[in-house]
């Protein structure tokens, strides 16, 4: 693991620690990175899924939407 130093506002990453709470400065940047990171891939797969267009072509099989 590598070791970075960067300079925060106390009381953004006091107030982050709360609303977590997580222990320590450490956890709560691991949680927000963890958390920046599943929501790009989420935007991403969600784009990808919206780009597919003919699928029932594609697919070679009727597409249907879900039922209730």
């Amino acid at each position: 693991m590598a070791l970075t130093s960067v300079d925060l506002d106390p009381r953004l990453i006091e107030r982050a620690r709360i609303l977590t709470g997580e222990p320590s400065n450490r956890a709560v940047l691991d949680l927000a990175l963890r958390r920046l990171i599943a929501s790009k891939q989420k935007d991403a797969m969600i784009a990808g899924i919206a780009g597919l267009t003919d699928l029932e072509a594609e697919l070679d099989s009727p597409v249907t939407a879900p039922t209730p």
